[in-house]
């Protein structure tokens, strides 16, 4: 979501007549994206903002722009707390970015707007997209099921459903650029269209976007368990262009841990939720979100978790120690965890998984699989990357083609290709190429 919203910002700048710069010492306008999920994050953001300062001293007429969700939280402390700061803008406050810029420019007045009454909508044509292939697409805004460890309903609001007009003319959109591939996103997609007027529901947003000529692959994330549906499960399994891959956090494998946690759900109600993916969609890769150290997580609990994991054979994790967040229920819990020993037992959790994760990769070898070229390899320019259907990476060499001085290397971006996998390795996959198949 931060992704898309910085996405956002560059392209209503850039609108606005301000070009980006890669040199923070020829800025003009220097805009921190926060983030505030976990302490740690929050606390780059003032160590960030201290090495700024000396460019604020340089040069008085830089604006220093704060947004995100440590913007929306902290509002007006931020400017109290660092007077390097000009603009503080919350998370609903994006489409506001150039004239609150321009006002500043204009008045010299510091400014924080953390509103979260405006239009979630942006004109998706100014949208500054990172890449010619994959794009984010946001469908809601905010969070209403209030878990005690979780900040985003405070930094992100109540649900809001973007209506499906704009949501269709945007990956329309997409689509006539040449995008082939779009993420849908939302902190709980599930519960797409429940605040509007409209008869529309998730799986029904997904059958529309399925039928919107040259987009290949939908992906979406994130789904909450208690609101996995069967017709979600079934418009996944029947949908030709919604991809094998779904990202259902868990967070604990406890009862008692996921009812401190306020997540509506027990662990046998997710375990036969996952059971009927499985069986809908057997080429399914599964992910998930786990927190380690909850407060009042006993070895038990601990150890169900583990459990969890064996069972279920994620392909891959987000793995958190638990981190208090202020205005969450759980900072106020008594029986915290130590962080050494949340930080050991996530060495455990980690090690099992990469385990899982490493044997499901080599289980691929040999098979063939088609890919979707995103572009050259990050650390190897003679290397082509793509993604599977079950957004896995897979790295392979770059096809030559004879032109007029010789042979050169293709352009494949955007391509579908179908691979055969060589080697699977803890994050990634290598192959190589057997046909062209788009």
């Amino acid at each position: 979501m931060n992704k898309y919203d910085s996405e956002k910002m560059v392209g209503l700048l850039e609108n606005s007549g301000i070009r980006l710069t890669e040199n923070l010492d020829n800025a003009d306008v220097i805009i921190l994206n926060t983030c505030s999920i976990r302490d740690k994050a929050e606390h780059k953001v003032y160590s960030q903002l201290g090495r700024l300062s000396p460019l604020k001293k340089k040069n008085p007429n830089l604006i220093i722009g704060v947004g995100g969700c440590v913007a929306q939280i902290q509002g007006e402390k931020i400017l109290q707390r660092a007077p390097q700061v000009d603009l503080v803008f919350g998370t609903l406050n994006i489409n506001k970015l150039p004239k609150l810029i321009k006002e500043i420019e204009e008045t010299g007045a510091r400014i924080a707007d953390i509103d979260s009454n405006s239009d979630i909508d942006t004109d998706s044509e100014t949208i500054k997209r990172n890449g010619t292939v994959h794009a984010w697409v946001s469908i809601m805004h905010g969070c209403d099921n209030y878990c005690t460890y979780c900040i985003v309903p405070y930094t992100r609001g109540r649900e809001k459903s973007r209506t499906k007009e704009a949501i269709f003319a945007e990956i329309r959109g997409l689509s006539e650029k040449g995008f082939k591939e779009v993420t849908l996103l939302g902190q709980n997609v599930n519960s797409y269209g429940k605040d509007l007027a409209d008869d529309i529901d998730f799986p029904d947003l997904l059958s529309l976007i399925d039928k919107i000529d040259g987009i290949e692959r939908i992906r979406y994330m994130t789904s909450h368990p208690k609101d996995l549906s069967d017709k979600l499960i079934n418009a996944m399994a029947d949908l030709p262009k919604a991809c094998e891959s779904l990202h259902l956090p868990i967070q604990s494998g406890s009862d008692n841990v996921l009812y401190n946690m306020k997540r509506g759900y027990t662990s046998e109600e997710y375990l036969k939720k996952i059971d009927k993916v499985k069986e809908a969609i057997p080429k399914i890769s599964l992910s998930s979100d786990i927190i380690i150290g909850f407060p009042g997580e006993t070895d038990d609990d601990f150890e169900k978790t583990r459990d969890i994991i064996k069972s279920v054979r994620y392909d891959g994790i987000f793995l958190f120690k638990y981190s208090p967040r202020p205005e969450t229920p759980a900072s106020e819990f008594l029986n915290q965890i130590p962080n050494d020993v949340k930080q050991t037992k996530f060495e455990e959790i980690m090690k099992l998984q990469n385990e899982i994760t490493l044997s499901k990769n080599k289980e691929l070898e040999g098979r063939v699989l088609e890919i979707l070229i995103e572009g050259r390899g990050k650390n190897d320019n003679n290397k082509l990357m793509g993604r599977t259907r079950t957004n896995k990476i897979v790295t392979i060499p770059s096809l030559t083609k004879e032109g007029e001085g010789g042979f050169e290397k293709e352009d494949l971006t955007g391509k579908l290709i179908n691979v055969k996998i060589t080697k699977g390795n803890l994050y990634g996959l290598d192959g190589t190429s057997v046909s062209v198949s788009s």
